[in-house]
């Protein structure tokens, strides 16, 4: 209160004026909320020169504060920071990514433009488009979002620009789309994504990276007396164009059957595909004047979808799930593939913590 005494009458009158509306519009709200995420992830899938997938462990966690201004109904403005680190790491934290975005929450339709988290999406991609270790690392959009949910049905559509051509940066750019569809114990659904790896001002070339999903399953939730039984059969297509150093498209595609229950805590999801390789381009060396393979800056799924002449992938994973509060998600799990030849393991363990103001 002293402070205020001291302070010139205009000063004093000016503060009030600005800060009143502040007060007294009850529309305007503090927004706020956080997430953490912790994996363990080791894959022991025995030779790399004989298993499709090189064996390796995941172990790290990211901190998602973030802080934003929200108004009328449904706008907000927010803005926070992705903070990596990897287990053993010298460092205490990675280099953080920075987020601000705007986000329109309305009843049926949904909006984030700017740089916004990952988990804003709501569709159900397959394992081909995004891998588990890109959805644990690459927690980030930069780009736009748009959705439309009502209570039997939704669908979603964003792009995320990923690269900004500079002179030995290659410009790189990918849509995607999903949607589903559900009346009674069946639905139907559909995902894709549409990649685009151009060059930089030093390096020529573009390359066309699509794959789509079209699926339809059984929800049999309510029919078995387990808390989850569903199965799903669906089939993925793939178009992809090397134009300066290919021979011309590739046609890649193939059927795709999961089979999942679960049931107090403890569940089984079984994946197999049957088809042809979906990343022709994986080995191809020009990626860089070096000579680098395009890889995984060319394709974003797992890599046990570059079938190989048995045409054949199986994921098996046994998890166990318990129902914790207070926004604590846990998941320990042992995952077997089989690529057509030979086994492969993986032993998960994944906890994710969200937390926000309404929790409060």
């Amino acid at each position: 209160m002293a402070m205020f005494r001291s302070m010139p009458k205009y000063v004093a009158t000016l503060l009030a004026v600005v800060l009143m509306p502040l007060v007294g519009a009850r529309a305007q709200e503090l927004l706020w909320n956080a997430s953490f995420d912790f994996r363990f992830d080791n894959r022991e899938y025995g030779d790399p020169s004989l298993m499709i997938a090189p064996s390796e462990t995941i172990f790290g966690a990211t901190l998602l504060p973030q802080v934003g201004m929200g108004w009328g109904v449904g706008h907000s403005l927010m803005a926070g920071a992705l903070l990596p680190a990897d287990m053993g790491s010298p460092n205490f934290m990675g280099s953080p990514e920075w987020m601000a975005y705007y986000n329109y929450d309305g009843d049926n339709f949904k909006v984030y433009t700017g740089i916004f988290p990952r988990s804003a999406m709501r569709g159900d991609y397959s394992l081909a488009m995004f891998s588990e270790q890109v959805r644990f690392q690459d927690k980030v959009i930069e780009g736009a979002l748009a959705q439309w949910v009502t209570s039997d049905w939704y669908t979603e559509f964003g792009c995320d620009w990923m690269g900004l051509p500079t002179e030995n940066q290659r410009e790189r750019f990918m849509l995607f789309c999903a949607g589903r569809a559900w009346k009674g114990f069946s639905y139907a659904g559909y995902a894709g994504t549409l990649f685009h790896h151009a060059g930089s001002k030093s390096l020529g070339g573009v390359v066309d990276n699509a794959l789509a999903e079209v699926y339809l399953g059984l929800d049999l939730q309510n029919i078995l007396p387990f808390d989850r039984t569903y199965v799903e059969v669906g089939w993925l297509q793939g178009y992809q164009n090397d134009r300066k150093y290919g021979d011309g498209p590739k046609l890649p595609g193939g059927w795709q059957l999961e089979v999942g229950w679960e049931h107090n805590d403890l569940g089984v999801c079984n994946t197999f595909y049957k088809g042809g390789d979906l990343m022709p381009f994986y080995d191809s060396p020009y990626e860089d004047k070096n000579g680098a393979p395009y890889a995984d800056q060319l394709y974003f799924g797992d890599t046990f979808y570059r079938t190989g002449p048995e045409g054949i992938y199986n994921r098996l994973e046994l998890y166990y799930a318990p129902r914790l509060r207070g926004g604590v998600q846990l998941r320990m799990s042992s995952v077997h593939h089989y690529d057509g030849v030979r086994w492969g393991w993986q032993q998960v363990i994944a906890l994710s913590i969200d937390i926000g103001q309404g929790m409060f």
